[in-house]
């Protein structure tokens, strides 16, 4: 069997394919493994198929279909990952983080150096300022520190500032901690962490969305960022201007149904400005690492946030034929056209009623009339 055959019927080949499709991006991948069951079976369908049976529009079908497989260059990637050690783990494998996979768009694809293990249930996210001042360096040293003598797993960019304070804190109380890239497993960034990266591999994990090769690109950190609340029970934010990242980080957290927690600062610091504005918006005040353990782990496992929300109304208070399209739903945004087609129902109807479910607070609506079934 020659070196291409064997690679060929390795299916880790027909993932690294399939992620490479453009425009073909967690949502469409999970819609094809539902309709197709493979990688392999989803490249090998004709358009027309692929549209019947998954749902993606016309151009999506077409790009997997057209789609070229660059197999001298997946080759070469698979010897890199082989060589720096690196798992591959797909949504629907049981290594799969659990808690990621409940958010809206799980990657299809996990690139791991080092390990996921079941102690990593219990995460906070710690993020903040890439030029935190003493104080945000001091109360991240005391809430990570305490965090991490807690047993709780701490996760973060792998960022300057205050993503590299939480993650050394862990490492140097003997703490879990999983840092997550903007960029391939195989890049460097910032260059600095180097260091730090291989001393998380030994007793953590580092992760990242990206194939190898993929450089750190802004807007892969806007991708990141839903990983680093989506791994976690809650996220803490300690310093931050108005337009840091970590405010995406927490926006990211509340659309997941995971708790915020803002440390206070000083009025007068513009790194304050993030955290305040947070707090005007119902993230609970956090002083000490006492106050996410109390409120992440003390609550029977439900967020404090969503234990003010009034309950939506069970699925059988609805009436018939709402509950019909909420049952047609999944947590994966599915466009109008396809409910219409499915459910058998006029778009001026079906309309009316995604609004009574949206306001009910059992579906979400996305960019494109996209429509999902929010996970309860």
């Amino acid at each position: 069997m020659t070196k291409r055959s064997r690679e060929s019927e390795d299916p880790l080949f027909d993932w690294l394919a399939l992620e490479r499709i453009p425009r073909v991006g967690p949502l469409s991948i999970a819609r094809l493994i539902a309709a197709f069951g493979t990688p392999r079976a989803a490249m090998e369908a004709d358009a027309k198929e692929i549209q019947r049976r998954s749902g993606l529009n016309e151009r999506l079908a077409r790009s997997v279909v057209e789609f070229v497989i660059p197999r001298d260059e997946i080759a070469r990637e698979m010897e890199l990952l082989e060589r720096l050690e690196v798992t591959v783990i797909t949504r629907w494998d049981p290594a799969y983080p659990a808690h990621l996979k409940e958010i809206y768009d799980p990657p299809a694809l996990l690139f791991v150096r080092g390990r996921i293990s079941e102690q990593d249930s219990r995460a906070v996210a710690v993020v903040g300022t890439r030029n935190p001042s003493r104080y945000g360096l001091e109360m991240t040293e005391r809430i990570a520190k305490d965090l991490a003598c807690a047993g709780v797993t701490l996760v973060s960019g792998l960022a300057r500032g205050i993503d590299t304070a939480c993650h050394r804190v862990a490492l140097r109380e003997g703490g879990r901690t999983i840092g997550v890239l903007g960029c391939g497993i195989d890049v460097t960034y910032p260059r600095e962490n180097k260091s730090l990266i291989e001393e998380i591999v030994q007793s953590g994990a580092v992760i990242t969305e990206f194939r190898p090769g993929v450089p750190p690109l802004a807007t892969n950190f806007f991708r990141r960022n839903r990983i680093v609340s989506g791994l976690s029970r809650g996220v803490v934010v300690v310093e931050a201007a108005d337009n840091s990242g970590s405010l995406i980080t927490a926006n990211h957290a509340v659309d997941q149904n995971r708790d915020v927690f803002a440390v206070p600062g000083n009025v007068l610091n513009l790194r304050s400005r993030g955290p305040h504005r947070l707090l005007k918006q119902g993230a609970a005040l956090t002083e000490s690492a006492q106050d996410v353990l109390e409120a992440l782990f003390s609550n029977q496992g439900q967020p404090v946030q969503a234990q003010l929300l009034a309950p939506p109304a069970p699925n059988d208070a609805l009436p018939d034929t709402a509950r019909r399209v909420l049952e047609a739903m999944d947590p994966d945004p599915v466009p109008i056209d396809f409910l219409c087609e499915t459910l058998g129902m006029e778009p001026g109807r079906l309309s009316g009623i995604l609004l009574e479910l949206e306001l009910g607070g059992l579906i979400r609506q996305h960019p494109g009339k996209m429509f999902s079934r929010r996970q309860i």
